[in-house]
């Protein structure tokens, strides 16, 4: 079987505020393992110097996970729900379900410096985390972010070649590469977002092996 589809739910996309990093660290912590989750210092620095790479991913109250709602329990309704059934935002009428959050790099490979730096000037965009709350998994959020988020970099090269770039949401610089890590299973699912497999990375991070994989955005 295939993974479940999107069409029931309207899936919004902007660039995260960083008043919604601390909605960002709860999935990202109910979602990754300990080593291997992004800690809130980390993901509040990924935001500010490089706003125009963290990209949320929101849906209506309304338009929620199927199944078990939050409070169908009962008046209890404790973190643990609130990390599962995605984050609520100031906007009381949406919920953060996940995001994409990345860097730039002048390097043409991941390495453990590229992914706790940033190089205003660097081409390579690398992705540091792909996240979909829990509740909202095997829907096909994940693949479905990533391509929105791929259109989102295309469009800031627009803006960088028509020299229209607004400073506070974009480098300025034309982007070349996208990077990323993945462990083997998820392998098939970035390949459905057309990244190409280089290889076994040289990053370690955590117990298991990382496998790189390459989108390029423009060719050489």
């Amino acid at each position: 079987m295939g993974e479940p589809k999107t069409e029931h739910l309207e899936l919004n996309y902007r660039l995260l505020p960083a008043s919604d990093v601390s909605k960002a660290y709860e999935i990202e912590i109910a979602e990754y393992p300990e080593s291997e989750a992004a800690s809130l210092e980390n993901l509040i620095y990924r935001q500010s110097v490089a706003p125009h790479l963290f990209l949320g991913c929101y849906v209506r109250r309304g338009n929620q996970t199927q199944g078990e709602k939050p409070g169908e329990r009962g008046e209890q309704h404790d973190a643990h729900d609130a990390q599962v059934q995605g984050q609520q935002t100031k906007n009381e009428d949406e919920l953060l379900v996940g995001y994409i959050v990345s860097t730039q790099s002048s390097d043409k490979t991941l390495t453990h410096s590229s992914m706790s730096s940033h190089d205003a000037k660097g081409s390579t965009v690398c992705i540091h985390s792909v996240c979909v709350a829990r509740g909202y998994q095997r829907r096909g959020i994940a693949t479905a972010m990533m391509k929105a988020y791929l259109k989102h970099l295309k469009s800031l090269n627009e803006q960088s070649s028509s020299e229209a770039v607004d400073p506070s949401s974009s480098s300025g610089c034309l982007l070349e590469l996208v990077l990323l890590i993945a462990h083997k299973e998820l392998i098939g699912l970035y390949s459905k977002a057309e990244f190409k497999l280089l290889g076994q990375s040289t990053v370690e991070h955590g117990p298991d092996p990382w496998f790189e994989m390459a989108y390029w955005l423009r060719e050489n």
